[in-house]
């Protein structure tokens, strides 16, 4: 299978408007579910590359959302300057937008297309894992194909394809390594698929 771990490098072209961070009550969901990822090891940073992975986002408008910062993966706990809110996305341009005081991660494009794609999505977790990664590459999982690279308007736009107009999912990239994504219309729903599959990756251990 052909895999790649070219994490944290944006594909897209990035507006930065320097403006203050979001609020700390915009981002306290995602950080409740972001530290314990962390602690779990499905966010964080492969130690011989020193490069993060793992990002969340939540919807706060129509076209809106706050997203984790570019190469935050390494810290276990994050401020509200460690997230940025993209205001502007175009597919077609591969194009972001973005306010705050740090870059959004690499996987915006691919969190917009999700959110432009069904309304009722609000929260959209992507994390890692090889173990829990290889058991849903060879399961009976919703996936997007090896061909499709991240962080790209292809990967945005499978992503889209692939949920059509389920309310709460999971599927694997398995051009992406170790990359999941799962998505809900709360952070609950989100966040427990990922626990669940992880819990049962557990238990056949």
């Amino acid at each position: 299978m052909n895999t790649n771990r070219d994490e944290g490098v944006i594909k897209f072209k990035l507006t930065l408007k320097r403006a203050p961070a979001p609020e700390m009550n915009q981002v306290i969901a995602l950080e409740k579910w972001r530290a314990l990822f962390f602690k779990l090891g499905l966010i964080g940073e492969y130690p011989i590359d020193k490069i993060g992975y793992g990002n969340l986002s939540s919807r706060i408008g129509k076209k809106n959302f706050i997203i984790t910062g570019s190469q935050t993966g390494h810290l276990a706990h994050l401020q509200a300057h460690h997230y940025s809110k993209v205001i502007e996305c175009d597919l077609k341009k591969g194009s972001v937008t973005a306010e705050g005081l740090i870059p959004p991660s690499s996987e915006s494009l691919t969190h917009y297309g999700m959110y432009e794609a069904n309304p009722n999505i609000h929260y959209v977790f992507h994390v890692h894992h090889q173990k829990l990664w290889e058991m849903m590459c060879n399961g009976p999982f919703d996936y997007i194909s090896d061909d499709v690279p991240y962080g790209t308007q292809a990967m945005a736009e499978a992503a889209s394809q692939l949920m059509g107009t389920k309310t709460s999912g999971i599927f694997v990239m398995k051009g992406h390594e170790d990359g999941i994504i799962s998505y809900g219309a709360t952070p609950e729903e989100a966040g427990k698929i990922i626990l669940e599959l992880y819990r049962k990756l557990a238990v056949r251990q």
